[in-house]
């Protein structure tokens, strides 16, 4: 039995370690959920799952086995969820950047139509004055015209017939008018006519990435839930062990077995709060109408130390797609509006907060620099010195203090500079 015994501690021991629990922040302000950088881990052999519940049936070697499974459907689902949680990012920040591109279409559309009135005015002004000269004309043709050549003053004559002949000149110069403030009404309806199409595209784009995300969410609260299962049996198995070897008067390994149970509880407790956090990011974005990105703000001054000041402030508010504050924040929405607090306008968009100031190297970097992530540049942060940042991690996290992820460090970015 011992020897079996032995075998189980180096199971529990290893299996909680593989759910992210270990040294970290406590939970509190700006804690968040302890975890590694996001990106590919190795995936463990979880071999075949079975019944991993079924207690404490089939010998000592069958309920290790057990065990082990149960981690390792642990590990599979957090590696999901940590790649689900990238492709989130990504997905938020191209929703992010439609939005930029959906203000420039209503600003692009507003200008259109203006054009359309003023063209439809000016084509309403010459048909007008078309009417009233062909009025004109009509009288002053035929016999009227030999009229005004043959009766009155002869010395006059020459003045009549000069005015009729002005008078025809002005009608087809108002002909001509006519004609070229139609063409630009017709053109300027074309353009409208575009720019309020090409509107509507970016709307329905936008649309369909709302509900992508939506489903994602689910999925990622849907994986949480199966953790939250999972480390609950975890803990029941952990339980059982413990019992089992007090039974057999083994201090040490029950000792070890009911430190797994205590860390898998607590990773329970973890997952539950954040699949909270899921569900809120789901339902505050959920809830937000689909509307162009709002210019930047600039409500202050102080540069550097204002962002990083402002950074603190916003620790321990959730993490919600396409956030902009007070109450919530999206990565990008998070830097832009601790830099705007400082008097420096920047996009929500981490493509163009790349651009946005001056490029600094990772030995060039000062507190207030952003600092960006992956090729795709699909996450941003505030350094705050010390090789730390301030950030939103993602949905399901909160704004936190945690290492700059050098692994996937893109560059930095100074703005204002």
């Amino acid at each position: 039995m011992r020897p079996a015994l032995v075998a189980l501690v180096g199971i529990l021991a290893v299996g909680p370690s593989l759910t992210g629990i270990g040294p970290g922040p406590a939970p509190g302000l700006g804690a968040g959920i302890a975890r590694a950088e996001p990106g590919p881990q190795p995936r463990g052999d979880s071999g075949d799952s079975g019944d991993s519940g079924n207690g404490g049936g089939g010998g000592s070697g069958g309920q290790d086995d057990d065990l082990g499974a149960v981690t390792a459907q642990i590990a599979a689902t957090r590696e999901r969820i940590d790649e689900l949680g990238h492709q989130m990012s990504v997905a938020a920040e191209r929703y992010n950047a439609e939005r930029i591109r959906l203000a420039e279409a209503d600003r692009a559309a507003a200008a259109a139509r203006e054009r359309l009135e003023a063209a439809d005015t000016a084509v309403r002004t010459a048909a007008a004055r078309h009417r009233g000269l062909a009025t004109s004309a009509y009288r002053s043709r035929g016999l009227e015209q030999l009229s005004i050549l043959l009766t009155g003053d002869p010395r006059t004559a020459l003045d009549r017939a000069g005015a009729v002949d002005a008078l025809s000149r002005r009608q087809r110069a108002a002909q001509a008018d006519l004609r070229l403030a139609r063409h630009d009404q017709t053109e300027a309806k074309d353009t409208a006519d575009e720019t309020r199409a090409s509107r509507q595209r970016l709307v329905d784009s936008l649309a369909g990435q709302r509900r992508a995300l939506e489903a994602s969410a689910a999925e990622q609260h849907g994986l949480l839930d199966t953790l939250i299962d999972r480390h609950a049996e975890l803990e029941r198995e952990a339980r059982e062990r413990e019992a089992a070897a007090l039974r057999a008067r083994q201090a040490a390994e029950a000792a070890a077995a009911a430190q797994a149970a205590r860390e898998a509880a607590a990773e329970r407790e973890r997952l539950t709060r954040e699949a909270g956090l899921v569900a809120t990011a789901g339902s505050a974005f959920a809830a937000a109408p689909v509307l162009p990105a709002a210019p930047p703000p600039t409500g202050g001054s102080g540069g550097a130390a204002r962002a990083v000041q402002e950074a603190h402030a916003q620790l321990g508010k959730p993490y919600v797609w396409g956030g902009e504050g007070p109450n919530s924040f999206d990565c990008s929405g998070l830097t832009q509006w601790v830099w705007g607090k400082a008097g420096v306008g920047i996009p929500h968009y981490t493509g163009d907060q790349w651009t946005a100031g001056r490029r600094v190297s990772r030995a060039e970097l000062i507190p207030g620099d952003l600092v960006f992530f992956g090729a795709d540049l699909y996450h941003v942060g505030l350094y705050i010195g010390g090789g730390q940042m301030i950030h939103a991690p993602r949905t399901g996290e909160v704004i936190r203090i945690e290492d700059v992820w050098w692994s996937s460090f893109q560059g930095g970015v100074r703005p204002g500079a």
